[in-house]
């Protein structure tokens, strides 16, 4: 069953990935937009919400996993300068950090 699950939020979570990447106006800003929702996503499952191991793979494991993308992070990475490429990195990276560390900081104990 948890194979189904996995597979089932990966599909959705890429597929939706797709969608929001093709609407907005450059690749770097679409990857960007969907790795913060992802660990928005991720957090707000792991850290506010009172959940089922089922339903935790189903929303980590499986959809968030699907919707963020490293490999189009690197690519991004890959294809900028240095300085521009160390710049996106590390915004991504502490937005991401921080968004969890708001979501934890939250949480009802």
């Amino acid at each position: 069953m948890q194979i189904l699950l996995v597979a089932l939020g990966g599909i959705l979570g890429s597929l939706l990935r797709w969608q929001l990447i093709e609407v907005l106006p450059t690749l770097s800003f679409g990857v960007f937009l969907v790795n913060q929702l992802g660990v928005f996503v991720a957090g707000y499952v792991a850290f506010r919400m009172k959940t089922t191991i089922s339903q935790r793979t189903f929303w980590i494991t499986g959809f968030a996993g699907g919707f963020t993308t490293l490999s189009s992070l690197a690519f991004i990475l890959h294809e900028s300068n240095i300085a521009s490429g160390l710049i996106y990195a590390s915004i991504s990276l502490a937005t991401s950090i921080i968004i969890l560390h708001l979501l934890k900081g939250k949480a009802k104990s």
